[in-house]
């Protein structure tokens, strides 16, 4: 089956490069997406892979790889935040030797207006990934204005966060707030109140971002997801994971910093526990994210917000980790209300 909304993946190279060598083994692919990953690993001997997508809509692109690899590959649709259940359902005699996150939206999701992903294309207020408890359309038309506000400029960082909410709540005491279209007029109303020939539709891509992270708990998702995948990692196995947010790629370098003794205290102000002192279990190569080649961004604009980060397992240990040590709780708490 041709994709009928052509992907382009991100920074593939660059996860190439990481996983070469490539160890006979199995791999995880949490986000399988076009399947492009999936396949790379696929094309080396030996390799198995189990990858996993919440979204409906990928299974018929599995089913392609499923009649080429038959016994070396498997797809599941779930949230990678219930990887570890996964892994235990199947009591597989292997541990995975590398596992790969790219939260990227793919092309097919972004470019179908039935999706409602999109501030460009009129569709109806979904944004949900597969999987969900709530849509835009309940974001938009049920939570208070100071929810809404809180959404926008936290998960948004949009200076305008409070007018949005503010004429969210105004136009939906008319009538519903149901299309993409009726949305992005609104954010740009708000742009224009201090100018009035103020027209960059493109202004809207924070407010549309935020509620689509909200929508899809998508924090809350790769912490999970991250802690399991360090859990269930096989020694000298690789993490690798591709971000496209500032607060995504947050979560990955405080997770990575933590397991790899880089930073022990939660404030420079307070002393530093001793509490993880031999909780070393990654390695970081570099603390700096791997961002997309010039030429890559010339050829896809979506690769010049990705960020990569890897790191390598260099032991087990036994561990409880506290959501806290992260200092990013007033996110991860929005997200529970809204879901609540």
């Amino acid at each position: 089956m041709s994709l009928e909304f052509k992907h382009i993946p991100v920074m593939s190279e660059d996860i190439d490069r990481i996983l070469t060598p490539y160890k006979s083994g199995l791999y995880i692919d949490c986000t399988f997406g076009g399947g492009s990953i999936t396949r790379k690993i696929l094309s080396k001997k030996n390799t198995k892979v189990i990858s996993i997508d919440r979204d409906n809509f990928v299974e018929s692109f599995s089913k392609e790889i499923s009649k080429e690899y038959k016994n070396r590959f498997e797809f599941i649709i779930d949230r990678f935040s219930n990887l570890e259940n996964i892994l235990k359902k199947r009591n597989l005699q292997k541990i995975p030797v590398a596992i790969i996150f790219d939260l990227g939206l793919s092309s097919f999701q972004i470019d179908n207006p039935e999706r409602g992903f999109s501030y460009r294309q009129d569709g109806l207020l979904k944004m949900t990934m597969g999987k969900n408890n709530i849509t835009a359309h309940d974001i938009i038309n049920k939570l208070e204005q100071k929810d809404l506000r809180n959404i926008f400029s936290l998960f948004g960082e949009d200076k305008d966060s409070g007018l949005i909410a503010k004429l969210i709540v105004q136009k939906r005491e008319d009538k519903e707030i149901s299309s993409t279209q009726e949305l992005a007029e609104i954010i740009l109303r708000a742009k224009r109140y201090k100018n009035s020939k103020y027209n960059k539709v493109d202004s809207c891509a924070k407010i549309f971002q935020a509620i689509r992270m909200v929508v899809n708990q998508e924090l809350t998702e790769l912490y999970e997801g991250l802690i399991s995948a360090i859990k269930n990692l096989s020694i000298d196995g690789k993490i690798v994971v591709i971000t496209f947010h500032s607060l995504e790629d947050k979560v990955v370098k405080k997770v990575f910093d933590f397991f790899s003794n880089k930073k022990k205290g939660t404030s420079r102000y307070l002393p530093e526990s001793n509490e993880n002192e031999n909780l070393n279990i990654l390695e970081v190569k570099d603390r700096k994210p791997i961002i997309a080649s010039e030429k890559e961004t010339r050829n896809n604009n979506r690769a010049r917000s990705a960020k990569l980060r890897y790191a390598i397992k260099i032991q087990d240990h036994s561990f409880e980790f506290k959501r806290s040590h992260l200092n990013l709780e007033k996110y991860f708490q929005l997200e529970e209300v809204i879901h609540a």
